[in-house]
Protein backbone atom coordinates (compact mmCIF):
# COMPACT_ATOMS: atom_id res chain seq x y z
CA UNK A 1 0.00 0.00 0.00
CA UNK A 2 1.07 3.73 -1.07
CA UNK A 3 1.39 5.67 2.35
CA UNK A 4 2.53 9.16 2.29
CA UNK A 5 5.54 9.19 5.30
CA UNK A 6 6.95 12.53 6.90
CA UNK A 7 9.70 13.00 8.52
CA UNK A 8 9.82 15.95 10.47
CA UNK A 9 13.59 17.00 10.84
CA UNK A 10 16.64 16.51 8.75
CA UNK A 11 19.22 15.65 10.66
CA UNK A 12 21.22 12.36 11.05
CA UNK A 13 18.32 10.20 12.69
CA UNK A 14 16.24 11.40 9.98
CA UNK A 15 17.89 10.97 6.69
CA UNK A 16 19.30 7.02 7.82
CA UNK A 17 15.19 6.67 8.93
CA UNK A 18 14.23 7.67 5.19
CA UNK A 19 16.93 5.32 3.47
CA UNK A 20 15.75 2.42 5.90
CA UNK A 21 12.31 2.53 4.78
CA UNK A 22 12.66 3.11 1.10
CA UNK A 23 14.84 -0.58 1.59
CA UNK A 24 11.76 -1.98 2.74
CA UNK A 25 9.61 -0.09 1.15
CA UNK A 26 9.48 1.12 -2.52
CA UNK A 27 6.43 2.01 -3.08
CA UNK A 28 5.34 4.62 -0.11
CA UNK A 29 6.07 8.23 -0.21
CA UNK A 30 8.68 9.31 1.56
CA UNK A 31 9.43 13.18 2.58
CA UNK A 32 11.62 14.86 5.13
CA UNK A 33 11.09 18.41 6.31
CA UNK A 34 14.01 20.12 7.66
CA UNK A 35 14.31 23.98 9.12
CA UNK A 36 17.85 24.18 8.04
CA UNK A 37 17.97 24.85 4.11
CA UNK A 38 20.90 22.32 3.61
CA UNK A 39 21.07 18.44 3.47
CA UNK A 40 21.77 15.94 6.51
CA UNK A 41 25.07 16.94 7.48
CA UNK A 42 27.66 15.00 10.11
CA UNK A 43 27.75 16.95 13.71
CA UNK A 44 30.28 15.81 15.37
CA UNK A 45 33.18 17.53 13.02
CA UNK A 46 31.61 21.22 13.83
CA UNK A 47 33.87 21.30 17.15
CA UNK A 48 36.87 19.57 16.10
CA UNK A 49 38.25 19.29 12.30
CA UNK A 50 35.65 22.02 10.75
CA UNK A 51 37.07 24.66 13.24
CA UNK A 52 40.58 23.32 12.32
CA UNK A 53 39.92 23.61 8.49
CA UNK A 54 40.84 19.72 8.62
CA UNK A 55 37.13 19.19 6.66
CA UNK A 56 35.23 21.69 4.59
CA UNK A 57 31.35 21.50 4.44
CA UNK A 58 31.43 19.77 1.46
CA UNK A 59 33.20 16.98 3.68
CA UNK A 60 30.34 17.02 6.33
CA UNK A 61 27.38 16.45 4.06
CA UNK A 62 25.94 12.30 4.63
CA UNK A 63 24.55 12.08 0.90
CA UNK A 64 24.53 14.59 -2.06
CA UNK A 65 20.88 15.01 -3.83
CA UNK A 66 20.98 13.10 -6.10
CA UNK A 67 21.49 10.18 -3.84
CA UNK A 68 18.12 11.16 -2.44
CA UNK A 69 16.87 11.61 -5.91
CA UNK A 70 17.85 8.24 -6.53
CA UNK A 71 16.06 7.24 -3.68
CA UNK A 72 12.74 8.53 -4.58
CA UNK A 73 13.38 10.77 -1.01
CA UNK A 74 12.01 14.39 -1.14
CA UNK A 75 13.88 17.16 0.82
CA UNK A 76 12.26 20.46 1.58
CA UNK A 77 13.62 23.19 3.33
CA UNK A 78 10.76 24.11 5.19
CA UNK A 79 8.97 25.54 9.44
CA UNK A 80 6.51 23.92 10.51
CA UNK A 81 4.96 25.42 13.17
CA UNK A 82 1.99 23.39 14.08
CA UNK A 83 0.69 19.96 14.05
CA UNK A 84 -2.75 18.53 14.40
CA UNK A 85 -2.04 14.90 15.07
CA UNK A 86 -6.33 13.81 15.08
CA UNK A 87 -6.42 14.97 11.56
CA UNK A 88 -2.63 13.81 10.30
CA UNK A 89 -1.66 17.07 8.81
CA UNK A 90 1.38 19.29 9.42
CA UNK A 91 0.86 23.34 8.93
CA UNK A 92 3.91 25.50 8.01
CA UNK A 93 5.14 28.97 8.42
CA UNK A 94 3.95 30.09 5.02
CA UNK A 95 0.19 28.43 5.79
CA UNK A 96 1.24 25.23 3.55
CA UNK A 97 -0.48 21.89 4.39
CA UNK A 98 1.51 18.71 4.64
CA UNK A 99 -0.92 14.92 5.07
CA UNK A 100 0.57 12.19 6.58
CA UNK A 101 -0.05 8.32 7.07
CA UNK A 102 2.99 7.98 9.39
CA UNK A 103 4.96 10.83 10.68
CA UNK A 104 8.44 10.47 11.93
CA UNK A 105 10.02 13.11 14.69
CA UNK A 106 13.56 13.62 14.31
CA UNK A 107 13.86 16.94 15.59
CA UNK A 108 16.90 16.98 17.53
CA UNK A 109 17.58 18.92 20.48
CA UNK A 110 18.17 22.68 21.30
CA UNK A 111 21.42 24.35 23.21
CA UNK A 112 20.74 25.42 26.64
CA UNK A 113 20.77 29.19 26.78
CA UNK A 114 22.67 31.26 29.71
CA UNK A 115 20.23 33.63 31.27
CA UNK A 116 22.12 36.80 31.50
CA UNK A 117 19.91 39.70 32.90
CA UNK A 118 22.16 42.80 30.90
CA UNK A 119 21.63 42.54 27.07
CA UNK A 120 24.13 40.18 26.61
CA UNK A 121 22.25 37.38 25.18
CA UNK A 122 23.45 38.08 21.65
CA UNK A 123 27.23 38.06 22.80
CA UNK A 124 27.51 34.80 23.91
CA UNK A 125 27.94 31.87 21.11
CA UNK A 126 26.73 28.23 20.86
CA UNK A 127 28.00 25.44 18.77
CA UNK A 128 25.06 23.11 17.51
CA UNK A 129 24.53 23.95 14.23
CA UNK A 130 26.96 24.47 11.05
CA UNK A 131 25.57 27.65 10.97
CA UNK A 132 26.66 28.69 14.50
CA UNK A 133 29.86 26.55 13.51
CA UNK A 134 30.70 28.92 10.67
CA UNK A 135 30.01 32.22 12.53
CA UNK A 136 32.43 30.91 15.59
CA UNK A 137 35.05 29.98 12.74
CA UNK A 138 34.82 33.48 10.96
CA UNK A 139 34.59 35.44 14.70
CA UNK A 140 37.49 33.92 16.32
CA UNK A 141 40.15 34.20 13.72
CA UNK A 142 40.73 37.90 15.36
CA UNK A 143 40.57 37.12 18.70
CA UNK A 144 43.24 35.55 21.31
CA UNK A 145 41.52 35.17 24.80
CA UNK A 146 38.77 32.77 24.38
CA UNK A 147 36.04 32.07 27.46
CA UNK A 148 33.88 28.50 27.53
CA UNK A 149 31.24 28.24 29.95
CA UNK A 150 31.02 25.01 30.32
CA UNK A 151 32.98 21.65 31.08
CA UNK A 152 31.01 19.54 29.22
CA UNK A 153 32.14 17.16 25.38
CA UNK A 154 31.33 20.05 23.41
CA UNK A 155 33.21 22.95 25.14
CA UNK A 156 36.44 20.87 25.55
CA UNK A 157 35.98 20.03 22.19
CA UNK A 158 36.01 23.53 21.14
CA UNK A 159 38.91 24.54 23.85
CA UNK A 160 40.83 21.81 22.77
CA UNK A 161 40.85 23.38 18.66
CA UNK A 162 40.79 27.03 19.76
CA UNK A 163 44.24 25.99 21.47
CA UNK A 164 45.16 24.35 18.55
CA UNK A 165 44.99 27.88 16.67
CA UNK A 166 47.17 29.47 19.28
CA UNK A 167 44.15 30.93 21.12
CA UNK A 168 44.48 31.62 25.20
CA UNK A 169 41.28 29.53 25.97
CA UNK A 170 39.93 30.00 29.47
CA UNK A 171 36.99 26.64 30.52
CA UNK A 172 34.51 27.50 33.00
CA UNK A 173 32.94 25.01 34.79
CA UNK A 174 30.07 25.19 37.49
CA UNK A 175 30.84 21.26 38.83
CA UNK A 176 33.93 20.24 40.53
CA UNK A 177 35.28 17.65 37.77
CA UNK A 178 34.80 18.09 33.99
CA UNK A 179 32.39 15.78 32.42
CA UNK A 180 30.94 15.65 35.12
CA UNK A 181 27.60 13.84 34.49
CA UNK A 182 28.80 10.48 33.20
CA UNK A 183 32.97 10.46 32.98
CA UNK A 184 34.65 8.70 36.16
CA UNK A 185 36.83 11.40 37.93
CA UNK A 186 40.02 9.72 37.21
CA UNK A 187 39.78 9.96 33.78
CA UNK A 188 37.90 13.80 33.89
CA UNK A 189 41.32 14.74 35.72
CA UNK A 190 43.16 13.11 33.13
CA UNK A 191 41.78 15.03 30.15
CA UNK A 192 42.23 18.28 32.47
CA UNK A 193 45.12 17.62 33.06
CA UNK A 194 46.33 17.63 29.37
CA UNK A 195 44.35 20.33 28.54
CA UNK A 196 46.40 22.81 31.64
CA UNK A 197 49.48 21.20 29.41
CA UNK A 198 48.33 22.46 26.43
CA UNK A 199 48.10 26.48 27.57
CA UNK A 200 44.11 26.07 28.62
CA UNK A 201 43.10 27.20 31.74
CA UNK A 202 40.50 25.37 33.73
CA UNK A 203 38.07 26.55 36.45
CA UNK A 204 36.35 24.15 38.70
CA UNK A 205 33.29 25.00 41.44
CA UNK A 206 32.76 28.52 39.93
CA UNK A 207 29.45 30.05 39.02
CA UNK A 208 29.22 33.26 36.66
CA UNK A 209 27.20 36.04 38.88
CA UNK A 210 27.33 38.68 35.88
CA UNK A 211 28.96 39.39 32.40
CA UNK A 212 29.79 43.13 31.51
CA UNK A 213 31.03 44.61 28.11
CA UNK A 214 33.81 47.34 28.00
CA UNK A 215 35.28 48.64 25.31
CA UNK A 216 34.53 45.62 23.63
CA UNK A 217 35.97 43.33 25.86
CA UNK A 218 34.23 41.25 28.56
CA UNK A 219 34.45 40.74 31.99
CA UNK A 220 33.20 38.13 33.51
CA UNK A 221 32.27 37.92 37.51
CA UNK A 222 32.30 34.72 39.54
CA UNK A 223 31.30 33.65 42.69
CA UNK A 224 34.14 33.92 44.34
CA UNK A 225 34.45 37.73 43.26
CA UNK A 226 37.25 37.08 40.72
CA UNK A 227 37.31 38.52 37.03
CA UNK A 228 38.03 37.01 33.88
CA UNK A 229 38.80 39.14 30.93
CA UNK A 230 37.88 38.01 27.48
CA UNK A 231 37.82 38.81 24.05
CA UNK A 232 35.14 36.23 22.85
CA UNK A 233 32.56 33.67 24.89
CA UNK A 234 31.11 30.55 23.82
CA UNK A 235 28.98 28.35 25.88
CA UNK A 236 28.36 24.99 25.97
CA UNK A 237 26.03 24.26 29.03
CA UNK A 238 24.03 21.04 27.57
CA UNK A 239 21.01 21.14 25.40
CA UNK A 240 17.11 19.92 25.36
CA UNK A 241 14.77 18.08 23.13
CA UNK A 242 13.37 20.43 20.78
CA UNK A 243 9.34 19.89 21.55
CA UNK A 244 8.09 23.18 22.02
CA UNK A 245 6.02 22.41 18.62
CA UNK A 246 4.61 19.58 20.68
CA UNK A 247 3.80 20.96 23.71
CA UNK A 248 0.11 21.52 23.75
CA UNK A 249 -0.59 18.37 21.71
CA UNK A 250 -1.52 15.03 22.92
CA UNK A 251 1.72 13.98 22.65
CA UNK A 252 3.54 12.37 25.69
CA UNK A 253 6.53 14.41 26.60
CA UNK A 254 8.69 13.98 29.62
CA UNK A 255 12.15 15.07 28.77
CA UNK A 256 11.76 14.70 25.25
CA UNK A 257 9.20 12.55 23.53
CA UNK A 258 8.46 9.39 25.36
CA UNK A 259 8.28 6.36 23.19
CA UNK A 260 8.97 2.36 23.37
CA UNK A 261 11.43 0.38 22.28
CA UNK A 262 9.72 0.78 18.60
CA UNK A 263 10.32 3.99 18.28
CA UNK A 264 6.08 4.69 18.78
CA UNK A 265 4.93 7.50 20.16
CA UNK A 266 1.54 7.82 22.29
CA UNK A 267 0.02 8.76 19.67
CA UNK A 268 -0.90 6.05 16.79
CA UNK A 269 1.06 6.24 13.36
CA UNK A 270 3.69 9.03 15.19
CA UNK A 271 6.95 7.45 15.31
CA UNK A 272 10.01 9.46 16.93
CA UNK A 273 13.74 9.04 16.89
CA UNK A 274 17.71 10.33 17.79
CA UNK A 275 18.22 13.13 20.42
CA UNK A 276 14.60 14.17 20.89
CA UNK A 277 13.33 10.55 22.47
CA UNK A 278 12.79 9.56 25.98
CA UNK A 279 13.17 6.02 24.57
CA UNK A 280 12.47 2.64 26.68
CA UNK A 281 15.94 0.63 26.50
CA UNK A 282 14.99 -3.49 27.24
CA UNK A 283 18.31 -4.29 28.15
CA UNK A 284 18.22 -1.67 30.45
CA UNK A 285 14.37 -1.66 31.78
CA UNK A 286 14.12 2.12 32.11
CA UNK A 287 13.81 4.88 29.86
CA UNK A 288 16.35 7.21 28.92
CA UNK A 289 17.59 10.03 26.35
CA UNK A 290 20.54 9.71 24.44
CA UNK A 291 23.07 12.47 22.25
CA UNK A 292 24.92 10.38 20.10
CA UNK A 293 26.15 10.46 16.88
CA UNK A 294 25.58 6.51 16.64
CA UNK A 295 22.13 6.81 18.93
CA UNK A 296 20.95 8.93 16.43
CA UNK A 297 22.17 6.51 13.57
CA UNK A 298 20.56 3.54 14.89
CA UNK A 299 17.88 4.82 16.08
CA UNK A 300 16.36 6.15 13.03
CA UNK A 301 17.41 2.82 11.38
CA UNK A 302 15.13 1.13 14.12
CA UNK A 303 12.43 3.77 13.49
CA UNK A 304 12.64 3.47 9.43
CA UNK A 305 12.20 -0.70 10.14
CA UNK A 306 9.19 -0.28 11.90
CA UNK A 307 7.69 2.73 10.04
CA UNK A 308 7.91 0.38 7.22
CA UNK A 309 6.50 -2.72 8.87
CA UNK A 310 9.49 -4.69 9.73
CA UNK A 311 8.81 -4.94 13.92
CA UNK A 312 12.05 -4.20 15.10
CA UNK A 313 13.70 -3.85 19.00
CA UNK A 314 15.99 -0.81 19.74
CA UNK A 315 18.87 -2.62 21.74
CA UNK A 316 21.56 -1.02 20.81
CA UNK A 317 24.63 -0.50 23.51
CA UNK A 318 24.98 2.88 23.84
CA UNK A 319 28.53 4.06 22.73
CA UNK A 320 30.09 7.53 22.47
CA UNK A 321 33.46 9.58 21.83
CA UNK A 322 35.01 12.45 22.33
CA UNK A 323 38.60 13.54 20.57
CA UNK A 324 40.38 16.62 22.18
CA UNK A 325 43.94 16.94 21.09
CA UNK A 326 45.35 13.61 20.72
CA UNK A 327 43.18 12.09 23.24
CA UNK A 328 40.39 9.79 22.29
CA UNK A 329 37.90 8.76 25.10
CA UNK A 330 35.14 6.57 24.31
CA UNK A 331 32.30 5.59 26.78
CA UNK A 332 29.67 2.66 26.33
CA UNK A 333 26.74 1.44 28.19
CA UNK A 334 25.52 3.28 31.07
CA UNK A 335 28.23 3.89 33.79
CA UNK A 336 25.51 4.85 36.63
CA UNK A 337 24.15 1.24 37.83
CA UNK A 338 26.48 -0.79 39.31
CA UNK A 339 28.38 -2.70 42.13
CA UNK A 340 32.10 -2.55 41.40
CA UNK A 341 34.33 -0.81 39.56
CA UNK A 342 37.19 -2.28 37.85
CA UNK A 343 40.74 -0.18 36.52
CA UNK A 344 42.54 -1.32 33.78
CA UNK A 345 45.77 -0.03 33.19
CA UNK A 346 47.14 3.67 34.62
CA UNK A 347 48.73 5.32 31.55
CA UNK A 348 47.02 7.20 28.85
CA UNK A 349 50.06 5.97 26.24
CA UNK A 350 48.72 2.84 26.93
CA UNK A 351 44.99 3.63 27.55
CA UNK A 352 42.93 3.81 30.73
CA UNK A 353 39.73 2.02 31.02
CA UNK A 354 36.98 1.49 33.84
CA UNK A 355 34.89 -1.00 33.93
CA UNK A 356 31.40 -0.73 36.00
CA UNK A 357 30.15 -4.02 36.73
CA UNK A 358 27.05 -5.17 38.14
CA UNK A 359 26.57 -8.85 39.61
CA UNK A 360 29.75 -9.30 37.25
CA UNK A 361 28.11 -8.29 34.18
CA UNK A 362 29.29 -4.99 33.00
CA UNK A 363 26.77 -2.48 32.40
CA UNK A 364 29.32 0.20 31.14
CA UNK A 365 32.70 1.12 30.54
CA UNK A 366 34.81 5.04 29.83
CA UNK A 367 37.91 4.44 28.52
CA UNK A 368 40.57 7.15 27.55
CA UNK A 369 43.76 6.88 25.49
CA UNK A 370 46.05 8.25 22.69
CA UNK A 371 44.14 8.31 19.68
CA UNK A 372 43.38 4.53 19.13
CA UNK A 373 44.47 3.02 22.23
CA UNK A 374 41.07 2.19 23.65
CA UNK A 375 39.17 1.59 20.61
CA UNK A 376 39.60 -2.05 20.27
CA UNK A 377 38.71 -3.08 23.73
CA UNK A 378 35.50 -0.43 23.78
CA UNK A 379 34.09 -2.54 20.92
CA UNK A 380 34.65 -5.73 22.90
CA UNK A 381 33.31 -4.72 25.91
CA UNK A 382 30.34 -3.78 24.07
CA UNK A 383 29.82 -6.61 22.79
CA UNK A 384 30.32 -8.20 26.36
CA UNK A 385 27.27 -6.22 28.16
CA UNK A 386 25.46 -6.96 25.14
CA UNK A 387 25.22 -10.65 25.81
CA UNK A 388 25.03 -10.41 29.83
CA UNK A 389 28.71 -11.99 30.07
CA UNK A 390 29.74 -12.91 33.28
CA UNK A 391 33.28 -11.61 33.36
CA UNK A 392 36.31 -12.20 35.15
CA UNK A 393 37.60 -9.85 37.01
CA UNK A 394 41.38 -10.88 36.92
CA UNK A 395 41.49 -10.38 32.66
CA UNK A 396 39.70 -7.01 33.20
CA UNK A 397 42.56 -6.06 35.05
CA UNK A 398 45.81 -7.22 33.52
CA UNK A 399 46.08 -4.77 30.59
CA UNK A 400 48.61 -7.86 29.35
CA UNK A 401 45.66 -10.49 28.72
CA UNK A 402 42.99 -9.15 26.06
CA UNK A 403 39.80 -9.03 26.32
CA UNK A 404 38.08 -11.36 23.80
CA UNK A 405 39.79 -14.36 25.68
CA UNK A 406 36.47 -13.24 27.81
CA UNK A 407 34.25 -13.71 24.62
CA UNK A 408 35.86 -17.21 24.07
CA UNK A 409 35.21 -18.07 27.67
CA UNK A 410 31.62 -18.36 26.45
Amino acid sequence: MKNNIIILGGGQAGIYAAREIRQNDTESNIKILSEENLLPYERPPLSKDFLLDKKNEDDLYFHSIEVLKNENIDFENVLINKVDFEHKKLFSKNEDVYTYDSLLISTGSDSKRLSLDNNLNDDVYYLRNLEEAKIIKEKVSDKNKITIIGGGFIGLEIASSLSQLQKKVTVIEIGNQLMGRIIPKQIADLVQNTHIEQGNEIILNKQIDKIIKKNGIYEILLNDNSIIETDFVIAGIGSTPSVKLFENTNLKLDNGIVTNQFCETSIKDVYAAGDVCNFYHPFYERNMRLESYQHAQNHGICAGKNIAGVKTEYTSIPWMWSDQFNLNLQLTGICDDYDEIIARGNDINNGVIYFFLKNKIIKGACGLGIAGKVGRDIRITSKLTEKNTIVDKQILLDQNQKLNKLIQKQ
